[in-house]
């Protein structure tokens, strides 16, 4: 019996001391001041887009099978047939399709109060410097700018207000925004009642690509306010033709700390020694208000990684695409946060470590494989995201913005971002001529495809050997008239993802904002 006490004593002693050692040991990932899962004062959407297929170097943005001299080429009724497809008839624009890409906003009061929250669109897109009217990017400017021309990045806000009863959702479309809100002239509960208030204008400019941010403000004096009470999300939303695609993200939030505001309402102090906005953390030494994070880690397949689905019997490539914003600007002045200096860390799954680096001055949305090459597919196969180039089909990147010297504490220069993935959607079809030769098996594998060049040499079909194999988009019927893949972004399905945040730092960002 005493020999059984012993041993438990002994086991149990061991135990604590195994549990003692293993808390004070443990690694405690450091937590950042951002969130996209829970109510925040800040809640910030790093990327919005609105096309309604214009013309673009003489092809149409949304349908570049389509050529074109003026936007007007990009669709309806050219007479008697449509023109992004004529093999339908018709009498009218209203008969034919037509193709457009939107996003919906989605923003909620979470919160048994009346709230009220100051908006800020962002335009980000860049003009030609020797025609501020055309709008262009690092890849086309050469073909839609006049001769010696440069693509200039821009940066120019918005602002709206807006007055939100409790547990409220909203939603608008960019391109439309919103002459009204829902319920505005009907009390909701409380007393006294409580009024949906404001309007929100549509994008300034089409195309528009561009962020939002709405920062949470009290309801008397509409200055910032210390309450953690909105949410929010945006959806792309892409139709092509017959086709119709759809992409979801969480916005990304920012708590405000209680009690800490200021007396200078226009600077918010995101993390840093004064911080007014994150979230405490006591793991680290010394401890201190987290802020925007330190590192923002993406998974993600490698550029033109071929993916097996449906139990092998469909076949596809994906490309992806990040979009960084700084989480530090200045929408008094107009002036965006940067030149920011961002540093990749890229390993494959056989941990073999990779190294690249960009420039981020206010907004710098970039396919992977343009990150260490030029602008455009030609020198995709020569990336390090390529999945030619790494050996595996997925991989993780680490990103970690370079801080600025450390005067007063605000220069972090912290960045965030969102990742898509752009899947091929199209289908290898044999269209015309040649007959199938003896002993041909048919495919058991659906190729996927974005363009004719990715239906050459699947299963010893090629064009001009059996017939003509082209990529159509799914929708399409035999014998598949006039429509065609392109490379257009018809052939393609978007998914959008939020990335994970890790750390902070001891410098915090500042955002500064107009008052009322």
């Amino acid at each position: 019996m005493s020999t059984k006490m012993g041993f438990w004593r002994w086991a149990l002693a061991s135990a604590a001391i195994l549990i003692a050692t293993a808390t004070a040991d443990a690694r405690v990932i450091d937590p950042t001041g951002v969130t996209t899962g829970e109510p925040a004062a800040i809640v910030l959407y790093p990327k919005l887009k609105v096309d309604l297929n214009h013309c673009q170097g003489g092809r149409c943005s949304l349908t570049p099978d389509i050529i074109c001299t003026s936007d007007s080429d990009c669709g309806g009724c050219n007479g008697d047939t449509c023109r992004l497809d004529t093999g339908i008839d018709c009498e009218s624009d209203f008969e034919c399709p037509g193709a457009a890409l939107d996003t919906i906003v989605q923003l909620t009061n979470t919160s048994e109060f009346l709230t009220r929250v100051h908006c800020l669109y962002t335009n980000t897109n860049s003009h030609c410097s020797n025609d501020p009217r055309t709008i262009c990017t690092d890849a086309n400017f050469r073909d839609v700018c006049p001769r010696g021309g440069l693509c200039i990045p821009g940066w120019v806000e918005t602002n709206f207000r807006l007055t939100l009863t409790k547990r409220q959702p909203i939603s608008w479309s960019v391109n439309d925004g919103l002459s009204s809100l829902p319920l505005q002239n009907i009390p909701g509960q409380g007393i006294p009642p409580q009024f949906n208030e404001g309007d929100i204008p549509p994008a300034p400019e089409v195309p528009f690509v561009g962020e939002l941010i709405c920062i949470e403000v009290d309801t008397s004096t509409q200055l910032p306010s210390d309450r953690n009470d909105y949410k929010g999300e945006a959806t792309f939303i892409k139709s092509i033709r017959a086709e119709i695609d759809a992409a979801k993200y969480n916005a990304i939030g920012i708590k405000a700390i209680e009690g800490r505001q200021d007396e200078n309402p226009n600077v918010l102090n995101v993390g840093g020694p004064d911080a007014e906005y994150g979230v405490f953390n006591e793991t680290v030494d010394p401890p201190r208000f987290a802020g925007c994070p330190n590192v923002l880690t993406l998974n993600h397949f490698f550029d033109g990684a071929d993916v097996f689905t449906h139990d092998f019997s469909v076949l596809g490539a994906v490309h992806s695409e990040v979009t960084i914003v700084p989480c530090e600007r200045d929408y008094r002045l107009q002036v965006p946060g940067g030149p920011v200096t961002v540093q990749f860390l890229i390993f494959n799954e056989f941990e073999q470590r990779f190294s690249t680096s960009t420039k981020v001055t206010c907004f710098k949305e970039v396919r992977l494989s343009d990150i260490d090459t030029s602008p455009g597919p030609a020198g995709d196969d020569f990336s390090i995201f390529s999945v030619g180039v790494q050996g595996t089909l997925t991989g993780m990147s680490r990103l970690r913005s370079v801080a600025g010297p450390d005067v007063d504490g605000y220069d972090g220069r912290t960045i965030l971002a969102i990742l898509e993935e752009n899947w091929s959607s199209g289908v290898c079809r044999q269209i015309s001529g040649g007959a199938t030769p003896s002993g041909y098996i048919k495919r058991v594998v659906e190729q996927l495809c974005t363009s004719d060049a990715d239906c050459l040499g699947i299963d010893g079909m090629t064009s001009g050997e059996y017939g003509q194999v082209r990529c159509v988009p799914q929708g399409a019927i035999e014998p598949y008239g006039t429509v065609y893949c392109e490379g257009g972004p018809g052939c393609t399905s978007t998914t959008a993802a939020n990335v994970q945040f890790q750390g902070s730092r001891l410098q915090g960002d500042r955002i500064t904002i107009p008052l009322p």
